[in-house]
């Protein structure tokens, strides 16, 4: 009789500790990695998606002199963050290089790549490192086109509601002459409201 509630409480106890574990989920939905008015994955994938597109369709890549010439991408070192929160801008802009290289939009000169043979010379010179720097480093690689851009947030708070405003603007501009050949922006709204009973 012992030995039978002994073994009850241990399964019981066993049965506990593994309510507790947490569950782990490897296939999740756009909507379900939005958890509040942040920036979130959902976020980063509508505008890679978005601007990929508007680029896609954009007059200057069917012209006749786009297509001989198929010039070589750069992209700027970083995106411009105007946000309140920190925003991984890196993973936003490889992921619209993705989708241009992937959809035979595009050809990119690896601008991490080129950046490290640049920290041999900047240890040699004096000056910041800039989006102008990186121009004339694209010069020098045969880049002929760099692609830039901002992310920029409003967020209106009350004790119930936080709304945000998010406007992601990229510009693809010629490296020789700074004239910008495209530009697109995607805006984000979101409203989250909070219970009454918290």
């Amino acid at each position: 009789m012992k030995t039978g509630f002994s073994l009850f409480i241990l399964i019981i106890l066993i049965s506990f500790a593994a309510g507790c574990a947490p569950t782990i989920k490897y296939e999740i939905k756009d909507e379900e990695t939005v958890t509040g008015s942040d920036w979130s994955a959902k976020d980063l994938k509508d505008v890679s998606d978005y601007m990929a597109g508007s680029v896609r369709q954009a007059a200057f890549i069917s012209s006749p002199q786009y297509a001989s010439e198929r010039p070589r991408w750069m992209l700027a070192r970083d995106m411009k963050n105007e946000t309140d929160e920190h925003v991984n801008t890196r993973t936003i802009m490889e992921k619209i290089r993705t989708r241009l290289i992937n959809g035979g939009i595009a050809s990119f000169i690896d601008d991490q790549a080129v950046e490290d043979i640049l920290n041999q010379m900047k240890l040699q010179q004096s000056g910041l490192f800039d989006n102008k720097t990186v121009a004339q480093v694209g010069k020098l690689v045969g880049a002929k086109l760099i692609l830039r851009g901002t992310i920029s947030s409003i967020r209106k708070k009350t004790e119930r509601k936080d709304i945000i405003y998010y406007n992601i603007t990229l510009q693809l501009v010629s490296i020789q002459t700074g004239e910008i050949i495209w530009t697109d922006e995607k805006e984000i709204q979101r409203l989250t409201s909070k219970s009454m009973f918290r």
